[in-house]
């Protein structure tokens, strides 16, 4: 059986009272800089994380033992001695991913760099929990055997749209399965025998942002996806906010001023993901014959991509939706920046409107930086296995130690 941790590892968690917490500590800081802004040599490390010289040598040592930081070609930027560039080893590690989504399961392999190496996608043929579990464990398993003898697997990140309480492993509510109080680590965990962590999509694809994508560096923004699911995470601080049940994020319900949106699961209608997610999308496309019954996103981003006036303007319409909707939330939150994500955003059509709308409805007089999301279509493999690279450049040593002893 599968180890099922407490969902996200914060800094505060980590133990500094002991010598040993503070040197995991340490490893953490010194390798996530090295991920963020590499190469850097050993001295470049140390003002970056704020530690001396020594600290730095000796837990850069420890690093390159554990073949998680490699030395490159000495360089000379001034007089005196070459400076050595430190840059991120650790391609024998590697992630398993998995992410629920709405209409379809996806199994992948990712590196410590955040780079999809493998990825499957199945559409689901049941909503039953236990079922959708054995078949992402069948999945995970013909992936691992295909894995070189060469590549470590370190576990498994996992996410999930949605209501997820990531302290317990529970999916309090995903509306498009029908799941309702769903214990999704611990089925995960019977079925799969690799160390486990699970938490909600957006806020694993905050991670992503931060980790290797449009966030790389920031403390403070605000993560929006647009896909099947709609929905946002908060960072604070270098943080992802989780709430006190998990709920921090859930915008799906965000009331909008669309009239053509349709009748909600809560009841009411205008509610955002009604007016602007995937389906909403389809809908309209094949109402105003922009696309066939069987075309999906893609196709409809694609065709608007090449010129087509109709599909332009549909997803600028659901564009000056979504950005009127998240310029009320950013008033509230006051963000450093924000990132939006999904299919239907990786359109200029959409990202403009997007951005027109924002800056019209936002009260800040100064703008705020809107970014679009590194990761296009694969954004949600990339979001889950970050959930278990967060905890791993948070703590390497300890989670190199866990391995180990495995």
């Amino acid at each position: 059986m599968g180890e099922v941790p407490t969902g996200l590892v914060s800094a505060t968690r980590m133990p500094f009272a002991t010598a040993e917490g503070l040197g995991r500590a340490n490893a953490g800081l010194v390798l996530a800089a090295v991920l963020s802004e590499g190469p850097l040599a050993r001295a470049e490390v140390a003002e970056r994380v704020g530690l001396t010289r020594a600290t730095v040598t000796r837990v850069v040592a420890r690093l390159i033992e554990l073949g998680l930081l490699r030395e490159g070609t000495p360089r000379r930027d001034s007089p005196g001695r070459p400076m050595i560039p430190l840059t991120l080893a650790g391609d024998d590690r590697a992630v398993v991913s998995v992410h629920f989504g709405a209409h379809e399961c996806r199994v992948g392999l990712v590196d410590l760099r955040g780079r999809v190496l493998d990825e499957s996608r199945d559409r689901y043929a049941t909503n039953e929990p236990q079922q959708i579990v054995q078949m992402i464990a069948n999945r995970v398993a013909v992936l691992s055997s295909r894995v070189s003898g060469q590549t470590r697997l370190l576990g498994v990140g996992a996410s999930i749209g949605g209501w997820l309480q990531s302290e317990r492993g529970e999916v309090v509510r995903f509306d498009p399965l029908g799941w309702r109080r769903v214990p999704l680590a611990m089925l995960l965990a019977q079925s799969i025998d690799l160390p486990l962590y699970l938490d909600q999509a957006v806020r694993g694809l905050a991670l992503a942002e931060r980790m290797f994508g449009a966030a790389r560096g920031l403390d403070d923004f605000v993560e929006m996806w647009i896909g099947n699911v709609v929905g946002a995470a908060v960072v604070h601080d270098g943080v992802v906010r989780s709430g006190v049940t998990g709920a921090s994020g859930m915008i799906a319900h965000f009331p909008t001023r669309d009239p053509a949106s349709t009748m909600c699961e809560c009841g009411r209608v205008g509610c955002l993901e009604k007016s602007v997610n995937d389906d909403a999308i389809l809908v309209a496309a094949r109402a105003r014959g922009i696309s066939s019954a069987t075309a999906d996103i893609r196709d409809v981003v694609d065709q608007a991509q090449r010129g087509d006036d109709r599909a332009r303007a549909l997803l600028a319409e659901k564009g000056e939706i979504a950005g009127e909707c998240a310029a009320a939330i950013a008033d509230l939150l006051d963000p450093a920046a924000w990132v939006v994500a999904g299919v239907s955003t990786t359109g200029d059509a959409f990202l403009e409107a997007f951005i027109r709308s924002f800056s019209t409805h936002a009260q800040r007089a100064d703008g705020l930086d809107i970014r679009a999301s590194a990761f296009g279509d694969l954004a949600p493999t990339i979001a889950s296995a970050s959930v278990l690279l967060d905890a791993y450049y948070r703590d390497p040593l300890g989670f190199e130690r866990r391995a180990t002893s495995r």
